[in-house]
């Protein structure tokens, strides 16, 4: 089998998260990437963070260095990108343009290229050159707003990065589509990826729900009803989410509760989230009766939607996990040093095999021929 982007060249000026990410993206289903870096720092993750964060996000790349504002390792990267296909950058609006990088120069020199932008806000707009981070695209795009407690302030602990990532599957998508278009009519094109609007998009289910729901307050609008993390007596956690009314009926039977399922305030999905404040009470008080393990024996033989909670470090053990393929490790220790694979599993495509991130510069002999 081939690789499916076998033959493509990306040429990778981004740093931190949403660039990197959607070039690990193109690199995993077969494409070169080439990662561009300042020759005294390179992508600040290796600093800044550490080297497995920067493992993270850059597995199966090659990395060269150059000097943009030097002359000479210029048209070396001139030369790398006049034989690429995609070029990705994350700087901010103006800064590839004063570099002599901007996409009307590269067009120059290479029709073809699929050029992207990715930036906070977007290449246009009132906030283009505003700094930001995936914080400030999420309160901008409204995610914010509505994350935390339903009765409490906005909190940025959602645990991962939602605008960074959405913004870089969104770019590889679009890369995917212009490169699909260029097989047909065989121009290149520009993209230009914001992470708010990117989070705004996703935002769009919620945005439906909240009119559709006449505007309702935080503390009513999110409020979710024996759908959560309950705390056992032991002190760990089982995920329920019981959105369907057959699965809270099943619920209450398992957990011996069975007045619950006959209160009106209880019967739909909306009236268990407008009461979700008692309802939840009485499942905490319920759920700290018993052990973990004496729940899951119980709720095992109830069809609920439970599981387990885990922790970054049960995530190596996790049976799904490993079942599934998504676990290789490298390194000396298998329980920290692991790659999570491409997580689709294609039955008749060839994906890459998974390389470590390159090291800073590794493939600057002969860089210009790469």
């Amino acid at each position: 089998m081939t690789l499916p982007l076998k033959g493509i060249r990306v040429v990778d000026f981004s740093t931190f998260v949403p660039g990197p990410y959607c070039t690990m993206i193109m690199a995993d289903l077969g494409a070169e990437v080439v990662k561009i870096e300042r020759p005294d720092l390179g992508d600040p993750t290796r600093v800044i963070f550490s080297d497995r964060m920067f493992e993270a996000l850059n597995r199966n790349k090659k990395s060269v260095t150059a000097n943009l504002k030097n002359k000479d390792d210029l048209e070396r990267v001139k030369s790398i990108i006049r034989r690429s296909d995609v070029l990705v950058e994350g700087f901010r609006p103006g800064v590839m343009d004063r570099l002599g990088l901007g996409y009307e120069a590269v067009r120059a020199i290479n029709g073809k290229i699929i050029y992207v932008s990715i930036s906070g806000y977007g290449q246009t707009g009132p906030y283009r050159h505003v700094a930001g981070h995936d914080i400030n695209y999420l309160a901008i795009s409204g995610v914010l707003g509505i994350s935390g407690d339903p009765s409490g302030s906005p909190a940025p602990w959602g645990g991962v990065q939602v605008a960074d990532f959405s913004a870089a599957m969104y770019a590889a998508v679009a890369i995917l589509a212009a490169l699909r278009r260029r097989d047909q009519d065989g121009r290149g094109d520009y993209i230009d990826i914001s992470i708010t609007d990117c989070a705004f998009s996703w935002m769009s289910l919620r945005i439906a729900e909240y009119f559709a729901k006449n505007r309702p307050p935080k503390n009513v609008f999110m409020g979710r009803g024996a759908y959560g993390a309950f705390a056992t007596k032991d002190g760990k956690y089982i995920a329920i989410g019981c959105l369907e009314d057959v699965f809270f009926r099943n619920l209450c039977d398992a957990l011996g509760l069975p007045e619950l399922k006959e209160k009106e305030e209880y019967r739909t999905w909306p009236l268990r989230c407008a009461n979700y404040r008692e309802l939840n009470a009485a499942l905490e008080r319920k759920f700290a009766e018993k052990t973990f393990a004496e729940w899951m024996d119980i709720l095992a033989n109830y069809d609920v939607p439970c599981s387990h909670v885990n922790r970054i470090d049960d995530l190596v053990h996790e049976p799904v996990f490993r079942e599934r393929g998504l676990i290789e490790t490298y390194g000396g220790n298998p329980e920290e040093d692991f790659f999570i694979r491409f997580p689709a599993i294609f039955r008749n495509t060839e994906l890459n095999g998974l390389r470590r991130a390159p090291g800073l510069g590794e493939h600057n002999l002969g860089w210009s021929d790469q």
